[in-house]
């Protein structure tokens, strides 16, 4: 029995851990063991200078992947398919050549293993020679320190090695190990530690087995994994197998030995003896993929735990590999690890424990996990793990850390882009100096997006570096923050042209002996700032500046504390949400402009809310067309609606505008029916006439009365264009005309056309249903001459001339034309009826789209406005959903000489001749197609 052997038989079955070791391992080392540099070796070695040179230098340099970027595994795997492929051929005539063929492929597999074997004896020899110290002792000593991760597992006695590596470097890494751990034991007496090394690191290596040879035992083999697969049945030629890896190890009585103390050791794990404890399986370096996987599918279904060590993010081919040969129950199993640096110089080392490394974790992506093998965790600044950091969590226990990362990541030129950070925890100010002083940690800020304070100090010179050094800033919060230091210099927010949302809430200034508050500002006279929350804060004062240049704003929350003296005023042109929560303080003096959305008030003081002292017009902009929603919460003395004045203009027709009162909500139509329009009196007789003629086109609408409405239309229209020619807005015809008229008169027009229609189906009735009929057997003819021409009984102009004689329009004979021409065979009414939608939908849409682009209006809404358009029509149908969803904006920059009151009216007259002249004799098509 070998010492191998032995050692294994004589640890009484006590392991606990089966570690595969891959090439991934010796590479991690600085080994270069890849193909891809065995390729290049090659490349080198014999001057070539084409890949074709390489595939007729040994064909097993497959010509089809270019650049021959590839992994071992890859190359096993198209080894094999070649014999494969060679074994699918069965033609009688073939079968000398495919024999010679695989003899062939044999010598090329024999030709491969002796260039690699000098290739990597020589790397091996010189990576040695480069990474190892003269001693006194036959012992290797590694130049490098070696990762006490990896010395737990090297030097536990319950661990064994399937090592799928050539070189012997595990062993050697043991040899240190092991020689140092002995020479540091006191318990040991010093002329007997090199023997008790001896024995210890002899030991150590017989729990490493080299499953493929190993140069040192010239034995090296290559080859596939034909024997532990089932389609071994279809190798049918001789010599096919010569090169199968189980093959090959049964040749030779090494590793026939070396293999058979592997499987009797697997066998202790396979459930039927009850005294052997659970393993855990390592897997370090090996892809999990190729002629080894059927070999590691045994032992991997048997694990209790599988531990993958993964560089960058090759884990997940390892992981889809597992879950489509083993099914997903076996990922429940596995636990990732990033794979840690065997090796590392003792200057580049940033984490000394599993500790250390805990007060980073929160923003690292690649997590280590918290196991008894990882608590001596040791990683530099160039784990691959740092290079990924896109956000820092800092606190006063890891800020050291967090500042010794920073710089070494810049000193070693490290590029990393940190897009968050985030201070906790009560930092104190000398912290923040310490932070201020780093050049590292201001170059960072360079690329920083967000930036949050949580329930910690904040030093005001750093908010001010921030501000002046972060130039992609775009989200700044403090929550529950006591600012620091010296506030003589008010802190300028504009100063960061990024930044569009601006948070602080519960934050306060208090410094013992100063009085003055924080103030912050905007220098600037406009600033970009498009949120901004200010919640309940002490000594902290926000300069009217911030309202007044504010023009980007479009979000503004603002809640008071009772301490707080700060006032507020600006107007606010562009802002489309307001909060306000003056329920310890006054009402601010603020007001907001057209594009307002939605304003919710807790806490109003008065007795009466007027709208009007909120929303102010903004320049030549007249009404609030975006405006939904008007929230009072908690009002000290408004109880019900009739305390709320709307006296600005809105869209009074949309049922969309909400008005809410604590838990009660109405909408703006029922807001009207409870409480009547009112307007002051006053000597301007436009205004004067005007109240009643209001009242009375409101009640038409809210009501739904049909009764004089056209002349209610006309009075409030002749009104209308009085007190526009009197403002010097007279136009010819408005959009809001256009929806009144909707409005008023549709519902009208809608009861008079179903009238007339009811009269015309009395008459068809009368008359034997002869104008129905009529227009039945005009379609019946159309389809039935279309037909005879499909059937090649007339030709295409004889059905044109049909098409014309009926009075259609000539755009309607050239989409008929389209449906001629895609006829090639005889076709029945049921496929005509197909052709015709097919051909008249492409036209309607692509009218509609061509319009909807030029106008920038919805699509949508012109489809549903065509649809219902009839022929005579005075009004257009949906023409409020139309105008609501224009783009105005984009609008102009594709027309700049265009006016936003003219605009919807000249779209609407465009709209309405697209309706006549085309569209109403498209959808006529289609429905008499249906």
């Amino acid at each position: 029995m070998c010492d191998q052997a032995k050692a294994i038989e004589n640890k009484n079955i006590e392991n606990n851990k089966i570690i595969v070791v891959g090439n991934g391992f010796d590479i991690s080392v600085g080994i270069k063991s890849s193909y891809e540099q065995f390729i290049d070796y090659i490349k080198d070695r014999h001057h070539f200078i084409e890949d074709l040179e390489l595939y007729e230098y040994n064909r097993l340099f497959l010509r089809k992947y270019q650049d021959f970027k590839l992994n071992w595994s890859d190359f096993e795997s198209l080894y094999e398919e070649t014999v494969r492929n060679v074994n699918k051929r069965v033609l009688q005539h073939e079968e000398l050549q495919d024999s010679l063929e695989i003899n062939t492929i044999n010598a090329a597999i024999k030709k491969l293993e002796k260039d690699f074997y000098d290739y990597i004896s020589d790397e091996y020899h010189r990576w040695l020679q480069q990474n190892t110290v003269d001693n006194s002792v036959q012992f290797k000593k590694f130049s490098k320190k070696i990762n006490p991760v990896i010395k737990q597992l090297l030097s536990d006695e319950h661990a064994f090695f399937i090592n799928f590596n050539y070189t012997e470097t595990l062993e050697d890494i043991v040899e240190d190990i092991l020689f140092e751990k002995v020479q540091k034991d006191s318990n040991i007496i010093d002329n007997l530690k090199s023997q008790i090394a001896y024995k210890r690191i002899r030991e150590a290596k017989n729990r490493i087995a080299h499953i493929h040879g190993s140069i040192e035992e010239e034995n090296i083999l290559f080859g596939g994994g034909f024997a532990d697969r089932e389609d071994t049945v279809d190798i049918h030629y001789s010599k096919s197998l010569l090169n199968d890896k189980l093959f090959r190890i049964k040749e030779n009585d090494k590793l026939n030995t070396t293999r058979k103390i592997i499987m009797d050791e697997l066998n202790k794990f396979d459930g039927t003896n009850e005294k052997i404890k659970e393993f855990d399986l390592y897997i370090m370096g090996h892809s999990l993929q190729g002629s080894d996987f059927p070999f590691l599918s045994r032992i991997l279904n048997n694990a209790k735990r599988v531990f993958i060590f993964y560089y960058e993010n090759d884990y997940v081919a390892k992981l889809e590999e597992l879950i489509k040969i083993l099914g997903s129950s076996i990922i429940e199993k596995v636990v990732l690890v990033p794979f840690v640096e065997v090796m590392y110089e003792k200057k580049d080392l940033l984490i000394y424990d599993y500790k250390e490394y805990e007060a980073i974790a929160p923003f690292l992506q690649n997590k280590f996990p918290n196991e008894s093998i990882l608590a001596s965790l040791s990683l530099t600044t160039w784990h691959f793990i740092f290079r990924h950091i896109s956000e820092l969590v800092i606190t006063p226990e890891n800020i050291e850390i967090v500042l010794e990362l920073v710089n070494k990541l810049h000193e070693n030129n490290v590029s990393i882009s940190i897009l968050r950070i985030f201070f906790s925890d009560k930092i104190e100010e000398d912290v923040f100096e310490k932070i201020r002083d780093s050049k590292s940690f201001m170059k960072i800020l360079e690329t920083v997006e967000r930036v949050s304070f949580e329930k910690t100090g904040v030093e005001i010179k750093f908010l001010e570096t921030l501000l002046e050094k972060a130039n992609r800033l775009s989200y700044l919060r403090l929550n529950h923050c006591v600012l620091l230091g010296d506030s003589d210099q008010k802190i300028d927010v504009s100063i960061c042209e990024s930044l569009s949302r601006l948070e602080l809430k519960e934050c306060v200034y208090s410094i013992q002996g100063v009085e003055k508050p924080v103030v912050f500002n905007s220098d600037k006279s406009e600033h970009s700032i498009e949120k901004l929350v200010i919640d309940t804060n002490t000594n902290i004062i926000f300069e009217n500046s911030l309202f007044e240049n504010s023009r980007k704003m479009l979000e503004l929350s603002i809640r008071f504390s009772d301490s707080d003296i700060n006032s507020v005023e600006g107007h606010l042109e562009n802002l489309e949400i307001l909060y306000i929560d003056c329920s310890a303080t006054i009402f601010p003096n603020l007001t907001v402009g057209n594009s307002i959305k939605e304003v919710t008030i807790v806490g109003y003081p008065e007795d009466k809310f007027v709208l009007s002292t909120l929303l102010k017009n903004t320049g030549e902009s007249f009404g609030f067309p975006n405006f939904r929603i008007l929230q009072l919460n908690s009002a000290d003395n408004i109880t019900n609606f009739e305390q709320i004045d709307i006296d600005v203009v809105l869209d009074v027709f949309s049922k969309n505008i909400n008005i809410i009162l604590d838990d009660q909500r109405i909408s703006i139509d029922q807001y009207y029916k409870i409480r009547p329009f009112q307007l002051n009196k006053t000597s301007d007789k436009f205004l004067i006439k005007g109240i009643d003629i209001l009242k009375k086109t409101i009640s038409r609408i809210v009501q739904q009365e049909v009764n004089d409405s056209m002349d209610v239309y006309e009075e409030f229209k002749m009104w209308y264009q009085e007190i526009s020619e009197y403002t010097g807005e007279l136009e010819e015809d408005s959009a809001f005309l256009g929806i009144l008229e909707q409005k008023l008169i549709g519902s009208q027009h809608r009861i008079k056309e179903i009238g007339t229609k009811q009269i015309e189906k009395s008459e068809e009735v009368d008359s034997s249903g002869f104008n129905k009929h009529s227009q039945n057997i005009e379609i019946s003819k159309v389809n039935n001459v279309i037909m005879d021409y499909s059937s090649q009984k007339i030709n295409k102009e004889t059905v044109l001339d049909f098409l014309r004689q009926t009075g259609r329009k000539e755009f309607i004979v050239d989409i008929y034309k389209k449906v001629l021409n895609d006829i090639s065979e005889p076709i029945n009414n049921e496929t005509l009826i197909l052709l015709k939608q097919k051909y008249f939908v492409e036209e309607k849409t692509a009218i509609i789209n061509n319009f909807s682009k030029k106008w920038f209006v919805s699509e949508k809404e012109l489809k549903f406005s065509s649809m219902q358009y009839e022929e005579g029509m005075e009004y257009i149908p949906n023409i409020k959903g139309i105008i609501e969803s224009r783009d105005f904006d984009d609008y102009k920059k594709m027309n700049p000489e265009s006016k936003k009151f003219k605009y919807p009216q000249e779209m609407k007259r465009n709209w309405k001749v697209l309706l006549e002249n085309e569209l109403i004799f498209l959808e006529k098509e289609l429905r008499d197609s249906n």
